[in-house]
């Protein structure tokens, strides 16, 4: 199997406050099986961690966030289109500035190459699998 360097990533954890619904983004993996994740993505080389969370959200959906704070950096090592990934991912808590994006209910990413959905996944929800590896726990202790 073939190996990937290390990625490093910035997600962010946003929950819709009437019913604490998880705001993700919905993926395939190759094998076409979805999986969800929150919105974020790479770190670039000399950005911290907490811009990247606050600039992906206004390349991904146009939204300025507020409150940001580092909740937990999981390590994710997956095997991906016959290849071994790690990433290494920074977890933010945040809230949206403006309160009218909690109402959007699905919207697709505005900079993707395909088009990604952007939704809201309630609370308990065991299906598709949420990614990364270890944000089931952390979400269950917040």
């Amino acid at each position: 199997m073939e190996t990937k360097g290390q990625v490093v990533k910035a997600m962010v954890i946003i929950r819709r406050p009437r019913d604490g619904a998880l705001l993700i983004s919905e993926g395939q993996n190759p094998a076409g099986e979805l999986f969800h994740r929150p919105l974020g993505g790479h770190v670039e080389f000399g950005e911290c961690a907490a811009d990247t969370a606050a600039r992906e959200f206004r390349e991904e959906i146009g939204q300025d966030l507020t409150g940001i704070r580092r909740a937990d950096v999981l390590e994710n090592i997956f095997s991906w289109a016959g290849a071994t990934q790690h990433e290494i991912v920074f977890v933010f808590t945040a809230a949206f500035a403006d309160e009218s994006a909690y109402e959007i209910s699905e919207q697709f990413v505005r900079d993707a190459r395909h088009p990604t959905l952007v939704t809201w996944r309630a609370p308990g929800t065991a299906s598709p699998p949420l990614y990364p590896a270890g944000l089931e726990t952390l979400l269950a202790d917040r």
